[in-house]
């Protein structure tokens, strides 16, 4: 009988862990980006609502430099990246939060990177004169223009996703995914194509986070 209740113990036991590692926040690798990160002193990840994640049309999300180990960290581009669904991915840690500030009186907006924090200074989703996207500081432009973005809505069979095009004001083109379904495409921007024919031009916020990655080793659940 003592046997049969050892046995009995040791898998109520083996149950028990089992289900608490099934709820734990999965660990994610990602020893080139803590290496980055090192002196990344937060002691909570931000709320959702103030750092969401971007994602184009077809839900790749938006990654920017230093965001996870899919991009190198002298790396300024930015890139739609599949596979990554809310930030968690079980290969490449991530945390693709964009905070969207006013720039301008005339309803422009300038978007930083949350992870961007860690290079050691604010950088800005911006367009130089040859269309390259990328993440700079605003002391670096030639001009504050291009770091500023307005949004429009798309046509009405596309807006039931609250999706934006996002038109630049130093270029006057919209910000675009090229690259069609490669591993990881780059943005730009190209002439806007506001009746939809061109949904690499689309663009929404998303607020849902699951375990995301934000500073090495804390999660927001």
């Amino acid at each position: 009988m003592d046997r049969y209740r050892s046995l009995f113990l040791a898998l109520l036991v083996i149950g028990i862990c089992h289900a608490l590692a099934k709820g734990a926040p999965k660990k994610l690798k990602s020893e080139r980006l803590c290496n980055q990160c090192s002196a990344c002193d937060t002691s909570k990840c931000p709320a959702s609502e103030a750092y969401p994640h971007m994602t184009a049309y077809d839900n790749t999300l938006i990654s920017g430099a230093l965001q996870s180990d899919f991009v190198n960290a002298k790396d300024r581009g930015v890139y739609s990246v599949p596979n990554i669904v809310g930030g968690e991915s079980p290969e490449h840690n991530a945390y693709f939060g964009w905070q969207s500030t006013s720039g301008a009186a005339s309803g422009y907006h300038r978007f930083s990177n949350y992870m961007d924090k860690c290079s050691g200074g604010q950088n800005y989703l911006t367009v130089d004169k040859h269309g390259k996207v990328s993440l700079r500081a605003l002391k670096s432009l030639e001009s504050l223009a291009e770091a500023d973005w307005k949004s429009y809505n798309p046509p009405t069979h596309l807006n039931h996703r609250e999706y934006r095009f996002w038109f630049s004001r130093s270029t006057g083109k919209c910000l675009t995914v090229f690259g069609g379904k490669t591993e990881k495409r780059i943005v730009g921007v190209a002439d806007c194509k506001f009746n939809g024919e061109n949904l690499g031009q689309l663009f929404a916020f998303r607020f849902h986070y699951h375990n995301t990655f934000c500073c090495c080793n804390l999660y927001n659940n």
